[in-house]
């Protein structure tokens, strides 16, 4: 993680001052970097090129049709957008094209297992059958850990990073806890649990702008939720985007304000106010992962670089399946006086 983000703020310095850094794009760049090594073992080398990586491509043009075929009828699909359906399924089949060849290069290796993901996948037999996973089966897990991995990690830190360029108060007091718990400027695995304030600033990100928007829950039986009855089977859309904005969380729930989430200012039913993992046996698998990259990547880009966002900026949020800033950028210049 530390590599990948050294990667990236190398590449904005080799831009020049004064250059505009497309943050959404940027921060792909680098969970798609961390997801890859991290995972499955396999560099993508995405700060390479200024062009994103084909399997980024197919991703995120693919989240996008099914964002809005979703609520489409299929007649619809098949004539209207029969183009953007045809596009939809040649980015499938490249995207898994992509993937199988990740796989094959692993097995080719045939060198001891990196106890990696991919590794235990393609070794861990079921303990009661002694049957492995199958091609198919293990594609669509990293697909599926391609998606979680990297659309949602990046959209927090590319939604965090609009609210840094905003709020420099809010970045001096980072700087100041990095120089607490870090002061020899090396950031250690032991370092980043301590860096609390950082994680307040990324829960509040949360709060405002959970990438992951809402989810589904069914009614195990007849039962009123407020003023509105539900029987038994009936399924309900979560908007979060509306509870996180509920005003047990305050008289300006609006406002970006790290604080609310000290101890004492918590609402005391946070478990029921605050989802941006989603819930249940579903909740996201890897919550832990995504807190520590993300922390890893704001903190080197705070104690190394300013933020200069556009004067004339007002946030603009793009919705695939996910949500991410639309047409953020900012300028970066390196600090004199590093703390990370």
């Amino acid at each position: 993680m530390v590599g990948m983000t050294e990667q990236l703020l190398s590449s904005w310095t080799a831009r020049g001052p004064g250059a505009w850094i497309d943050v959404p794009a940027d921060m792909n760049k680098l969970a798609l970097g961390v997801i890859g090594e991290v995972a499955f073992g396999y560099d993508f080398g995405p700060f390479d090129d200024a062009a994103p990586h084909e399997l980024v491509v197919r991703i995120s043009r693919a989240l996008k049709y099914i964002n809005r075929a979703a609520y489409s009828h299929p007649a619809v699909e098949a004539t209207i957008y029969r183009r953007e359906r045809n596009q939809h399924r040649d980015d499938i089949k490249v995207a898994q094209r992509l993937v199988d060849d990740i796989v094959a290069m692993r097995r080719e290796r045939d060198a001891p297992g990196s106890g990696d993901l991919l590794d235990l996948m393609l070794s861990t037999a079921d303990p009661a059958t002694g049957e492995r996973l199958s091609d198919q089966n293990i594609r669509n897990q990293i697909l599926t850990f391609m998606v979680a991995g990297q659309e949602t990690s990046a959209g927090v830190m590319a939604f965090t990073l609009h609210f840094l360029s905003t709020h420099p108060d809010v970045v001096e007091r980072i700087r100041a806890e990095l120089l607490s718990v870090c002061p020899e400027g090396d950031l250690q695995f032991d370092h980043v649990g301590k860096l609390r304030y950082l994680r307040r600033v990324v829960d509040e990100t949360l709060r405002l702008w959970p990438v992951a928007p809402g989810y589904y829950r069914k009614a195990r039986r007849d039962t009123m939720v407020g003023e509105h009855p539900f029987e038994k089977g009936e399924w309900v859309f979560v908007v979060l985007l509306q509870l996180h904005r509920n005003a047990a969380w305050g008289a300006d729930p609006e406002r970006f304000d790290p604080d609310r989430f000290e101890r004492n200012r918590v609402p005391a039913n946070l478990a029921d106010l605050y989802k941006p993992f989603g819930t249940g046996l579903r909740a996201c698998i890897g919550r832990q992962f995504a807190y520590h990259e993300v922390l890893v990547a704001l903190a080197l880009i705070v104690g190394r670089v300013d933020l200069i966002g556009r004067p004339d900026y007002s946030l603009e949020v793009d919705e695939t399946v996910t949500l991410k800033p639309r047409n953020l950028s900012v300028q970066t210049r390196e600090r004199s006086d590093p703390v990370a």
